[in-house]
């Protein structure tokens, strides 16, 4: 049982279903989330995978041969540590805009602060975060034009929201 009565299971449970409205089709990309059993450690190797599924099936764009990850230690090195201020002002900008053209998201700003709001407050405060898009450098982790990732490890969770987009 962890400080608020709610068993791993059940945690686990609330977190996927704060995230099961955001995967799908968006503009001329797509949102992804995904939540799972993880720690800092094991993070990389957990989103590479997740990462690398979806990328399998993208054509390598042969002017931009670096882009393509190669492996977990490849993306840890394209991700930098934020704070949680700084992990769910990206979270927002994520999934309350379009990342070619910045039109409407999934979620207006005001529901995706709810849902972000709740979700920091299941993984709890000691919760650590990366993102490829920290400034002053955007340092891509998919084979598509534009691409954004969020991670979040803690209280025994990985919690990983993608979004990517062409122009």
């Amino acid at each position: 049982m962890n400080t608020d009565g709610l068993t791993v299971s059940n945690r686990l449970g609330r977190i996927r279903a704060l995230l099961s409205g955001l995967t799908g089709p968006l503009s001329n990309g797509e949102l992804h989330a995904w939540a799972n059993l993880g720690n800092a450690e094991g993070m990389p190797r957990q989103v590479f995978q997740l990462i690398d599924g979806l990328d399998s099936s993208q054509p390598r764009r042969p002017e931009a041969p670096g882009d393509i990850l190669e492996s977990p230690v490849d993306l840890a090195a394209r991700l930098a540590e934020t704070d949680e201020d700084g992990a769910l002002h990206r979270l927002i900008s994520i999934v309350s805009t379009t990342l070619a053209y910045r039109t409407p998201g999934r979620y207006d700003e005001v529901k995706a602060k709810d849902v972000f709001g709740s979700l920091l407050h299941l993984l709890g405060h000691d919760t650590r975060w990366w993102t490829n898009t920290d400034a002053p450098a955007w340092n891509p982790v998919t084979r598509h034009v534009f691409d954004a990732v969020v991670v979040g490890v803690g209280n025994g969770f990985i919690v990983t929201v993608l979004a990517f987009d062409e122009d």
